[in-house]
Parts: C-alpha cells; structure tokens; sequence
C-alpha cells in the first residue's frame, strides 16, 4: 500500500494554524521552503524528521498527522 501527502489537509493545517506561505511555516519549523513547496506540490516524500518538524510547528495531533501525511493513495 502506498502512502501520500494530503496537501489540501496540510495546507488547512498551515491557514487554521496562521500560516499563509510556504515561507512562513519553513521559518517556523526549520524546514527548507522548497521542501515545503515540494510536498505541497506532490514532488517530495517528507522524512520522518521533517514530518515532526512540521507537526510540531502547527501542532497537529496524532489523528491529524496521520490523515495529512500517511493518507491513502487511491488508484
């Protein structure tokens, strides 16, 4: 089974938590803008590092980590 990157939930998560740009949430978390982008984009499987980094920055809790980034690849 195959796993991606819910980008509409992650960038839900960056509005709900204040962040309207990828500049934005890569200051805050660490996270290189590109990467940001490219995750954002499809281009980009996040590490496990960058996972919580960006978790912890928009304080996502364990049901949401879960949705935004292991979400089901269909087809």
């Amino acid at each position: 089974m195959e796993y991606t990157v819910d980008a509409v939930e992650l960038r839900k998560a960056m509005l709900d938590a204040g962040f309207i740009t990828n500049t934005e949430l890569a200051e805050a978390s660490g996270v290189e803008r590109n990467t940001i982008g490219g995750i954002l984009n499809g281009k980009v499987r996040p590490s496990s590092m960058v996972i919580e980094k960006i978790a912890s920055t928009l304080e996502l809790d364990g049901s949401s980590i879960g949705n935004i980034f292991f979400s089901q690849k269909l087809a």
